[in-house]
Order: C-alpha cells, then structure tokens, then sequence
C-alpha cells in the first residue's frame, strides 16, 4: 500500500528537521543536559514541523540511549513510541476533544507513572480549539503537574491560547521555511524515490507550498504520481491548474498596454482549458506584486513570489506601469480572488477584473485620476504625443495704425450712448414714503440677478465672518430695473442678512461691483411707476452722483 511522502519522510530526530535550526538547537541541548520542562507551547504556520518536533521530543526525553540529545530511534521505548504501542505518550486532537470533560478525565489519568518509559507524555494538537472551561481545567494541573508529566501543546493560533497557560509554557515560534531549503529537500527525497524532479518543477513548488513542508510534500507526490517519475514545471502547472508561465506573461503584458481585447482572449483561452481562475488571477496578483517590489524597492534581494521570471521580464513588465496602477491593480486582483472563491459564475467576475484593469473602469477615484495624469506626463517626457499642426501662418492684411487700438485702450473707451437712449432709474428707500430716482451705470438685464448676487457675495465673503457666506449662498436674487431684491424662507438666514455689520460689508461689495445698483434685502419692494410729467424736475435736483441704497 502506497504510504503519503510526507509520512513516509516525516523526520524522526532533531537532525532531520530543516529549516528550524534555532528550535532543534534548544531543544537537542536541554534533553542532553536533562533540563527539560514540564510544558512547552509550539506555535506556527501549517507544515512547518510543530507535531514533528513534539514527537521527536517525547521520544528522546524517554529514549534509553539518546545521542546528542536526538533519540537513537533504536530501542524498545523509541520503537513503540513510533508504533503506537506505548500508551504513556498520549496525542491528543483538541479539535475533536475539546470539553472540559475529557481534560477531567485526562487529569484523573495523569496522576499515576508511566508504565513503560520514565515520562508521560501528553501531545496536544490545535490547543486553541479548547472551551474556556477546557482550559481552566487544564490549567490547574500544569500549575503543579506531577513530576512524571510532560505538556507539548501545539497551536496555529497562538493569540486563542489564553495568557494563563502560555505564561507556563516554553513557548517557541516555528517560522515558514524558506523556499531554498524546501527546493532542496525535495530534491533529496525526488532522487531517494527514484524519480527525477526539475529545478524550475522544485522551485515553483517550493513556492506554492508557501513555506509549508507537508504542503510541498503532497504536492510532489500528486506530480509524481501524474508525470510517472518525471515531474517538470509544466507537469505543476497542469496539476495545480495554472496557466503557465508564457500564457500568464502573456496576459500581463495585455493588461499593461490596456488591450482588453488580448487579455479577455487569454482569459477564455485559460478557461476553456479547465484551468482554476482563482489560480490564475493569483498568479497574476504575485507577478504585479513583484514588479510593484523590484520598481519601488530595488527588489533584488526580496523573496518573489512568481520565481520563474527573470529580472528583465519583470523590468520590461515595470516600464509599462506607474506605482499607483500597480497596487490598485494588485488590489482588485486581490478582491476578484476573494470574490471568486463564493460567486457563482466564477468567469464574469474574472472578466469584470480584466476590464477595471485594463479600462480602469473605477475611473471617478481620485487614485486612478493621479494614475492617468502620471500616464499622461510619463508619455510628453518620452515624447509619446504626436506633434501638433502648425496654425495657418499665412500673411495678413496690413492694419492701418488708426485701427491699431490695444485692448485696454478698448476697454477704457466705453461705447457712445445717445442722449435719447438714457433712463433714469428710480428705487424706493425704505426711509421715504416717496420715490427716489437715481442715475446709473447701463443696468444688467433681469436674468443677471443670479449671477449679479453671486459677485457681490464672492466680493463680500472674505470680509464676512466665518460661516455667513456659505448662509447666504441660497438667498434668492430678483432684479427689477437698477433694484436687486434679496429674500430668504429661513428666518435665521434673513436675520443674518440684515444685520447691520452684514449691510455695510454689501454695501461696499455692490458699490464695487456694479455701481448703480440698489440692494434690498427682505421683503421684496414695489417699484411704483413714475410719471414722465416732471421728471426733468427730479432729475433736476439730483446730483449727479448717488450712493447705493442697501435696504
């Protein structure tokens, strides 16, 4: 019967585990020393040698002839340890035990000595699962364990595990192992099974295992077992589902120039083969993520998380890009992954990516405005702009200097106006119960109101206290002959507007801005008709320069 790589070549001594070197250190010299603890708490990533390292531990604390601190794996406590015929080394899966039930009955059972070996020996597994009660329960006995037990608690999860335990544990931190090292212990083990494993094969796997051993581990025996002893890059890409590195590359390249048309072709192209489309845009968040790296940071001596690509891919992948559409293109990979993995039409939302990638489809952020002002600069330094046409250079006409006039001359010279042309222009002051006539400036037309107000109050705002412009944005304007009404429904609003501090600072405003006008605010006030019959007598007795009435 075929047996699992990962459990036939699970280490069995401290020498044997790679890439935990500190760990195996500290623990090889304290059993050679026989200053072990009574508890110890290994936390960690998945794969990464926790359990392993727990049952090396339990064998050579209780080996009958340890060399170096490693267990001889040789004698009768080593041989039914790794049986399972000594009962004194209990494994324990707190996934599937968690109550507090079976820590009583654990705590009953580890009062008396072990039967076989000098300790006993309890491995928990996944020892956050544990209820609260669980490890109250727990608690007591490893506060005064008797002197023949041993505590190994594992953990993925290291925050779950409450303070009052792990303060009474050897705590140690397995970290990921690195990619080199998985590369060549799966060549170790490719050569020791009598099959042949490529370097780009061993990298690519070492890098989806994501530092994980046992991942690697079954992930070579599935390509081992589809490529019949001879596993290539290509042989993991059809085993994971990934669309290969030229084909990947390819779509990249599409996606930089913003050619949907190529990069939605490639993604049916993918799809149709059956490969995984969460794969797929994996790979693709992995290239950009290492372009982003190599661009932004010199990412020579970083990890990469796409390991096929050389330096010059990736730099000819860089010129194409800005910063900013990089990591907004690393992130709606990242959201269309996760999209992905729950959608139940897994390819719309592939396309959808494809789209906001090449099209940026979220356009209205200001993030992809910048994106496009830095394109925009990038191609007028490159010269990336065709040129534009010459204007028509033609020779023109001679102007005679009579008709040479500079434009400030023009708007100094104001237009003639007939004498016949003129009307006086009359406004009701509040104070007088008669009518006063005033003369103006050319009044604008009735539909100017608005924008008459308008600046006025952009003239006035500086001078107004703070908050009161905005109040009277929304004040209605009417503009009757040389007259501006102002009004508002609010009464705080209207109360504002006739302040007295507020009138003079419109006052000066309007006399700026158009000379002639007469500004009343509150209720709207009628201009009664004047007759034409002896008007020459009021216009008679006016000066000839009017101050505005603000009302």
């Amino acid at each position: 019967m075929h047996q699992a790589l990962y459990r036939k070549w699970r280490p069995q001594s401290f020498a044997d585990v790679v890439g935990q070197s500190a760990i195996t250190d500290t623990l090889t010299k304290q059993v050679e020393t026989g200053k072990t603890s009574h508890a110890y708490l290994f936390s960690g990533s998945r794969g990464t040698g926790k359990t392993t390292c727990a049952k090396i531990l339990a064998k050579a604390i209780n080996c009958e002839n340890p060399f170096h601190g490693n267990p001889c794996n040789e004698c009768s406590s080593c041989k039914g340890i790794m049986s399972g015929e000594v009962l004194d080394v209990v494994e324990i899966d707190a996934a599937s035990n968690n109550g507090v039930d079976y820590v009583r009955d654990l705590r009953e059972e580890a009062i008396y000595s072990p039967a076989n070996v000098k300790k006993r020996v309890y491995i928990i597994d996944e020892v956050h699962m544990f209820s609260t009660s669980a490890f109250n329960a727990l608690l007591k006995i490893m506060e005064e364990p008797p002197e023949h037990v041993v505590f190994i608690l594992a953990t993925t999860e290291l925050h779950k595990v409450p303070a009052t335990i792990s303060s009474r544990c050897q705590r140690f931190i397995f970290k990921r192992i690195p990619q080199s090292v998985i590369a060549e212990r799966l060549q170790f083990i490719t050569r020791s099974e009598g099959a042949t494993l490529s370097d780009d094969a061993a990298g690519y796997i070492a890098n989806l295992s994501d530092g994980a051993m046992r991942d690697a581990l079954s992930l070579l025996d599935q390509c081992i077992s589809v490529g019949e002893g001879n596993v290539s890059a290509e042989t993991v890409e059809n085993v994971v589902g990934l669309a290969g590195k030229k084909q990947t590359f390819d779509m990249a390249n599409a996606i930089a120039d913003r050619d949907l048309g190529a990069s939605l072709t490639f993604l049916n192209d993918i799809y149709t083969s059956g490969k995984n489309l969460s794969s797929v845009l994996t790979e693709l968040a992995e290239v950009f993520r290492d372009v982003l790296i190599l661009k932004t940071a010199g990412g020579e001596k970083l990890p990469r998380l796409s390991a096929r690509y050389t330096d010059g891919e990736l730099r000819s992948l860089s010129d194409k890009f800005d910063t900013l559409r990089l990591c907004r293109a690393v992130e709606a990979l990242q959201e269309a992954t996760g999209a992905i993995a729950s959608s139940s039409n897994k390819r719309i939302d592939a396309e959808l990516c494809c789209v906001r990638l090449c099209e940026g489809a979220d356009s209205a952020d200001i993030d992809s405005v910048i994106s496009r002002v830095n394109e925009l600069e990038n191609k007028i330094k490159s010269g990336g702009f065709a040129a534009v046409p010459a204007r028509d250079t033609a020779p023109r006409p001679e102007v005679s200097e009579a008709a040479k006039v500079s434009p400030q001359q023009k708007r100094e010279e104001p237009a003639p106006v007939r004498a016949e042309d003129k009307k006086p222009e009359v406004a009701l002051s509040e104070n007088e119960k008669t009518p006063t006539v005033q003369k103006s400036a050319t009044s604008p037309e009735s539909g100017d109101a608005k924008a008459l107000w308008g600046s006025i109050l952009s003239a006035a705002k500086d001078k107004l206290s703070p908050g009161v412009a905005p109040l009277f944005g929304g004040v209605a304007a009417s503009l009757s002959e040389s007259t501006l009404s102002l009004s508002s429904d609010n009464p705080f609003v209207l109360q504002m507007l006739t302040r007295a501090e507020n009138l003079d600072i419109l006052r000066s405003a309007a006399s700026s801005v158009a000379p002639g006008i007469t500004v009343t605010a509150g209720k709207k006030v009628e201009v009664p008709k004047v007759e034409t019959s002896g008007l020459d007598e009021l216009l008679a007795g006016l000066d000839d320069d009017m101050d505005i009435t603000i009302q």
